[in-house]
């Protein structure tokens, strides 16, 4: 462990060592209930496997995929597919560049190269919205605002998420212990930071769109983006973006378009599925979404085509798609 964070902090690596075995006693007493047999052992080795999988893909070791540039009357759209964790889309105007959501802490230096060889000037980022506050997704967004000022966006919800350092505070789900010990194991490995000082989106319903609330809207380029407050299957405190006028959808961990995801990308995925059981707090409640966003999105889609364009779904993993089935998750 003092190898691959290259620290000699005792108190972070005993932090990380006391998840990692309460997580582990909390694995094998799950698996004999279900009748499964798990060793130690392999708890172990996952959860190392886990955080070396993006460790060592820092400087040197790091590699990105850039997606085609999407333009849609001032606005261009460009995604940037690290070696690990989420995605990074960036939203380009004249005046300035928003990020919604980003990948891991640990890549920040990484991903200011990475932009600045797009020529994309990463001061130029003055909004970062976040649709869960899951290190994959949430976890670069402290150190632009440290360091560039960039505001955060992010949803109420996710206080509770940030303060007890569990993804799946706020929910009633059995797996909370598990959960936890996760959000540490995984918040340290990938040196996760959010701002102190983020702001919420807003908390009353403005308008409601197939059983979703609206929350919230933010505008760039002349598009405006509706703020969709989910109703909790993945995390608490989870959002998604959609505009009418680019025909885009984030959607975050949902709707993933699996035959995009090469062999390492989907074994990594499966890692904290693998620590937590499921990545879902609730999913029951979890699929219940996804059939809300698939019966969305054909909506949105044919309102769309009425004007020539086509329903875009970018997914927190993956490559973004054109509209047109319902992709399962890895």
């Amino acid at each position: 462990l003092r190898r691959l964070l290259n620290t000699d902090d005792i108190e972070r690596l005993r932090k990380i060592l006391d998840s990692s075995r309460r997580l582990s006693d909390l694995l094998v007493k799950f698996s004999r209930e279900a009748g499964k047999h798990f060793e130690v052992g392999d708890i172990t080795t996952n959860v190392l496997a886990f955080a070396s999988a993006s460790l060592v893909k820092t400087g040197k070791g790091f590699s990105y995929r850039r997606l085609p540039t999407l333009t849609v009357d001032r606005v261009k759209f460009h995604v940037f597919r690290p070696p690990t964790g989420g995605n990074i889309n960036i939203l380009e105007s004249n005046e300035e560049l928003v990020m919604v959501d980003g990948g891991y802490g640990l890549y920040y230096e990484d991903v200011k190269t990475m932009l600045k060889e797009n020529g994309l000037d990463p001061a130029r980022i003055k909004r970062i919205y976040l649709s869960h506050a899951d290190a994959d997704h949430a976890g670069l967004s402290g150190y632009f605002a440290e360091d560039l000022g960039s505001r955060v966006y992010l949803h109420d919800g996710a206080r509770g998420i940030l303060e007890h350092e569990n993804r799946g505070w706020g929910s009633d789900t059995p797996l909370l212990d598990l959960n936890h010990y996760f959000t540490v194991l995984v918040n340290e490995f990938t040196k996760f930071r959010v701002p102190e000082n983020w702001n919420a989106y807003g908390k009353k319903e403005i308008e409601r769109l197939n059983g979703f609330s609206v929350i919230d809207t933010f505008e760039i380029g002349g598009q405006a983006y509706k703020v969709l407050e989910s109703t909790g299957g993945h995390v608490p405190g989870q959002v998604f973006f959609v505009s009418y006028e680019s025909g885009l959808i984030f959607t975050g961990d949902y709707l993933l378009r699996v035959d995009s995801l090469g062999d390492e990308e989907r074994a990594i995925l499966n890692l904290p599925k693998f620590m937590m059981t499921s990545t879902n707090v609730n999913s029951t409640l979890f699929r219940r979404e996804m059939d809300m966003l698939k019966e969305f999105i054909t909506r949105f889609d044919a309102d769309l085509r009425t004007r020539d364009r086509k329903a875009i779904i970018v997914p927190g993993h993956g490559d973004y798609y054109e509209w047109g089935g319902a992709p399962e998750n890895p």
